[in-house]
C-alpha cells in the first residue's frame, strides 16, 4: 500500500509540474509577444497596432494594414482572377498588404524550377498581361507584368520565389 501511495505522489508531482511548466511556458511566450509587439508599435510610431500571434504578425496604422501569415500555405482567394494562380512550388509564407491606393500580395516558394519560373511568364501573357521587364542572372529571374491595374512581380531562381502582386484602386 505504501508503494501505491508514493507512486501516486510522484504522479500528482508530475502533473503539477507539468502543467506549471505548461503555463509559464505560454505566459513567457505572450509576455516575448507584447514586448515585440511594443518595439513594433515604437519603430512604426505610437499610432501602430501591432498583434503578433503565433507565426502571423498584424500591423494596422492609418494608411492600412500588413499582415504576414507564416501557417497560410495557399494561394490566396482574394487575389483577383485575372491573375493566374501559380501552382509549382510550394507556398512558405503568405504577406497581405491593404493601403488606401489598392492592395499587395507576396507570396513566397519554395522548391520552384526555372521551367516554372518561365511557363509561368507565359501563361501571364496569354491572359493577356504585358511583360514590362525580364533580367536574368546566372538562375535568377525577375521580371513583372501589367494589365490594367494589376501588376505581377516575379523574383526567383531554383530554389524558390516571390511572386508580388498588386491591385491600384
Amino acid at each position: 500500500m505504501k508503494k501505491l501511495h508514493v507512486n501516486s505522489m510522484k504522479l500528482v508531482i508530475s502533473l503539477i509540474v507539468f502543467f506549471t511548466g505548461t503555463g509559464l511556458f505560454y505566459s513567457c511566450k505572450r509576455a516575448a509577444e507584447k514586448t515585440q509587439e511594443r518595439l513594433i508599435e515604437k519603430s512604426i510610431g505610437d499610432k501602430a497596432d501591432v498583434d503578433i500571434a503565433d507565426d502571423k504578425v498584424v500591423i494596422k496604422t492609418d494608411e492600412g494594414t500588413f499582415t504576414t501569415d507564416a501557417t497560410k500555405h495557399e494561394w490566396p482567394s482574394e487575389i483577383p482572377a485575372d491573375v493566374p494562380e501559380f501552382t509549382k512550388g510550394k507556398v512558405v509564407i503568405v504577406n497581405t498588404q491593404e493601403m488606401i491606393d489598392g492592395k499587395n500580395w507576396v507570396v513566397i516558394f519554395e522548391d520552384v524550377s526555372q521551367e516554372a519560373i518561365e511557363n509561368y511568364k507565359k501563361e501571364l501573357e496569354e491572359n493577356n498581361f504585358e511583360i514590362n521587364f525580364t533580367t536574368t542572372a546566372g538562375t535568377g529571374t525577375h521580371f513583372a507584368a501589367q494589365k490594367g491595374k494589376l501588376v505581377v512581380m516575379l523574383m526567383g531562381d531554383e530554389k524558390g520565389a516571390s511572386i508580388s502582386i498588386n491591385v491600384q484602386n
